[in-house]
């Protein structure tokens, strides 16, 4: 069988399995309005579809334009991202909005030029709104996708190397058809979600299985080897007085614009209590944290806020220290009513 033969095969088959088999329910795809395309590309970056569905349509109700996303201070911008991490995306995508609205119109480019020229827009980002808003030709490769075009050329050579991307890109090409590529994305993409899954995938139900390469698609795609990952803690001070929660603005570089607990050291706390009230793990890039938050009595220092409980739900808190002053609240709690001394 030729190429040109097996790819059309392929795409064929594939586009036959989706119109009954696709993920035709996800709130995004009710949309083709750039905006919209943009805003869920953003949100999809790392975080799950289950996190993202409501939070795509209570933003979408709080900016429903990019004029009205341009408009919002950070603060408001910050705390609309809540719970979907990572929010130096959500200032990429204010930032985006800005200049969308000031130099083009407040109209999304349809040309990829344009779209990577905007703040926080990489090719992935860039091509997935060619095709999903614009309907235009353009390789969406997300991570899904790469690993059924891998598999289904059966490519040997590492992904995340220079030879392995360009072949990868080859690959997309030859199966990308010039126009339509909204359809043909979708359908990638959902095969990847639910059939030709990480792991042993069901080759049984794929509609590529006759003209799929692979003969071990469960060791694809390959990746060179993983940095080791490096363990650190780090030490954060609890100012809890009078039913306020003392937390302070991160200047960054990590959580810029956040409210945070402050570190220990810097917070120049004395009598806090020698065992953590509680403690939290969270990664960063090639990092695994480990936070442990301690108590004091001592007069919070003058660049604190005060928070009551109720005000800490409507400020933008990054996701760790969130679950850390979830779990303090409650430690708190406990030793409050229970008369313990915090020394």
């Amino acid at each position: 069988m030729n190429k040109e033969k097996r790819v059309g095969l392929a795409r064929s088959a594939l586009l036959n399995w989706h119109a009954s088999h696709g993920r035709h329910d996800l709130l995004w795809r009710r949309f083709t309005d750039p905006y919209a395309v943009l805003v869920s590309e953003f949100m999809l970056q790392q975080t799950t579809v289950a996190t993202v569905t409501p939070r795509f349509a209570e933003w979408m109700q709080t900016f429903p334009t990019v004029a009205d996303l341009a408009s919002a201070t950070e603060e408001e911008v910050l705390t609309a991202w809540q719970g979907l991490g990572y929010y130096s995306r959500a200032r990429r995508l204010h930032a985006a909005a800005k200049t969308i609205t000031e130099c083009h119109d407040a109209i999304i480019p349809s040309e990829s030029e344009s779209l990577l020229a905007l703040p926080g827009i990489g090719d992935y980002t860039a091509a997935a709104v060619l095709a999903f808003a614009y309907d235009l030709h353009a390789l969406v490769l997300d991570t899904n996708i790469i690993r059924v075009l891998s598999r289904w050329a059966n490519l040997d050579t590492p992904i995340d190397i220079g030879k392995g991307k360009k072949l990868l890109m080859k690959i997309a090409e030859s199966f990308y058809p010039r126009t339509g590529c909204r359809a043909t994305a979708s359908a990638l993409m959902d095969l990847g979600a639910t059939i030709c899954t990480s792991g042993i995938p069901q080759c049984s139900l794929c509609p590529l299985q006759q003209t799929c390469l692979a003969d071990k698609p469960e060791h694809l795609p390959r990746k060179a080897p993983r940095v080791v990952t490096l363990k650190q803690s780090e030490l954060r001070v609890c100012f809890y007085q009078q039913e306020r929660l003392y937390l302070e603005l991160s200047q960054g570089p990590r959580w810029r614009g956040l409210w945070i607990l402050p570190e220990l050291g810097k917070a120049h706390a004395k009598g806090y209590r020698s065992t953590p009230l509680a403690e939290v793990t969270y990664p960063i890039t090639r990092y695994r944290i480990t936070m442990k938050i301690f108590e004091t009595l001592d007069k919070p220092p003058t660049h604190l806020r005060g928070f009551s409980i109720d005000e800490l739900n409507s400020i933008p808190i990054p996701s760790p220290h969130r679950k850390a002053i979830g779990a303090v609240a409650k430690r708190l709690f406990s030793i409050h009513n229970s008369g313990e001394s915090p020394n």
